[in-house]
């Protein structure tokens, strides 16, 4: 064998031999690679579905409004509570004349009659908390409202009742409403001078916060 042969050889089999300890090596970091498959426990609680969101509360501000006193603190329950807003219309609306306005209104009391709705609420069942303002008319909720209540049941919902009033509290109003009412809880009411609705529309802020409605 000449000499060219054997270091031809030798060079063949050192090759041969580095290759072999490379592929040693390789094999021994992949038999010590590190291992990251996830423990069960993770992989389990990783594949079980999140618990869902509890649903926040549907709340609704319901407000028969004439003069746009009442209308006024509504909108301001609007801004700070979260909640849709609806409101409350005679399909035949009253007198522009306030002297005839006083007239129907006046009669519908005596005949203890109830008003058509001008429309309702959709998706009525949706609400567990139903803000509802008005008026107050000679110490008593304009019949209107009873055709609401009668329209919209309201057992299980909590009723939060507001009024804006010439001297009247909701206080004495009131009655009209939970008469009609059976299995609804009613909140704190709120009532407001007609008169002056700008001057104390922080006194909502209050009551939201006080009455723990906010």
């Amino acid at each position: 064998m000449d000499r060219r042969r054997f270091v031809g050889l030798a060079a063949t089999a050192g090759a041969a031999a580095m290759a072999g300890a490379l592929l040693g090596g390789c094999a021994g970091e992949e038999e010590h690679a590190p291992e990251w498959a996830v423990p069960e426990e993770e992989a389990a609680a990783m594949a079980a579905p999140s618990p869902a969101a509890p649903e926040a509360s549907a709340t609704l501000v319901a407000v028969f409004s004439r003069t746009g006193h009442t209308l006024q603190v509504a909108e301001r329950i609007h801004e700070l509570v979260e909640s849709d807003f609806f409101r409350i219309e005679p399909a035949a609306a009253y007198p522009e004349d306030y002297d005839e306005m006083l007239e129907t209104a006046q009669r519908e009391q005596d005949d203890d009659a109830r008003p058509a709705l001008a429309s309702a609420v959709e998706n009525w069942d949706d609400y567990d908390t139903v803000y509802l303002g008005h008026p107050i008319w000679w110490a008593h909720v304009p019949q209107i409202m009873k055709s609401f209540v009668e329209q919209h049941d309201l057992a299980g919902k909590t009723v939060v009742p507001f009024a804006t009033s010439g001297g009247s509290s909701i206080a004495g109003a009131l009655p009209d409403l939970e008469a009609l009412c059976p299995g609804a809880t009613f909140a704190e009411g709120l009532t407001l001078d007609g008169d002056a609705v700008d001057a104390q529309l922080d006194r909502v802020d209050a009551w939201l916060a006080n009455a723990n409605l906010r």
